[in-house]
This record gives C-alpha cells, sequence and structure tokens, in this order.
C-alpha cells in the first residue's frame, strides 16, 4: 500500500526515527506480546512503552492482535507488526512511503482501528 496524505507520513517517519519504536517492532514481527511483555524485554520503562505502542497504533504499522484477561481479571492487549518492508523514496523534495504488509489475515487489517488512519493507496500493477 503507497501512503498518500502528510499527517499519515509524518506518523510513520517520527515512529521508525525513534529508537524504541524500531526495537518494539523488531519484537512483534512474528510474535504477539502485551506491553508488559515487550517492557521487560526490550529494557523499556512501561510509561514509556505504552506512549510508543500509541504512537505505532496511530501510524498504522502494529495492530492490536487480541484482548485478554488475566488470572486476577485484568485486561491486557497483545499487539504485533503487520509490515513487512516500508520503503521511503525521497525526491524533488516529495517523499513516497510505501508499505508491504505480511501475509496476516485480513480480520486483523480491517479492524484495526490503526489502519483505519492511513490513507493509502494500492500498489501500482506493472506490465
Amino acid at each position: 500500500m503507497i501512503v498518500t496524505d502528510d499527517v499519515s507520513k509524518q506518523r510513520i517517519l517520527t515512529a521508525i526515527a525513534d529508537p524504541y519504536s524500531r526495537m518494539i517492532l523488531r519484537t512483534i514481527t512474528h510474535d504477539t506480546k502485551s506491553a508488559l511483555e515487550l517492557s521487560k524485554e526490550c529494557g523499556i520503562p512501561v510509561t514509556t512503552m505504552y506512549r510508543r505502542i500509541e504512537e505505532l497504533l496511530n501510524a498504522g504499522l502494529i495492530v492490536q492482535a487480541k484482548a485478554s484477561r488475566t488470572k486476577d481479571g485484568k485486561w491486557f492487549e497483545l499487539y504485533r507488526t503487520l509490515v513487512k518492508n516500508i520503503n521511503i523514496t525521497a525526491e524533488h523534495g516529495l517523499i513516497a512511503i510505501a508499505i508491504s504488509l505480511d501475509n496476516v489475515p485480513d480480520r486483523l487489517i480491517r479492524t484495526s482501528p490503526s489502519h483505519s488512519n492511513l490513507r493509502t493507496e494500492p500498489f501500482a500493477q506493472t506490465a
């Protein structure tokens, strides 16, 4: 998908410029993890982790894959990235961002509020 609006482009660029956000993306490429698991595994303070997760959700780079409850009844979410590849090009002062998504069930993309925030177009088909 091609990101077409400037707000979405800025969110993506800001997110991937941050070392914590890149670490989170690497960590949840193949597995779903909760914010607390990510915090412990990445060595990122919990409050910072929740802020970065919110930024990544708003940028459309991660999704809430599942919500569940602990044994004592507390709700938590599991997150995963659907991004396989991000291609950013800059030419003549214009920035183009193309995102390839991993092979993940469509229901995760359609039900994710983060992906509904993105204004995108499909990749152009070439002959």
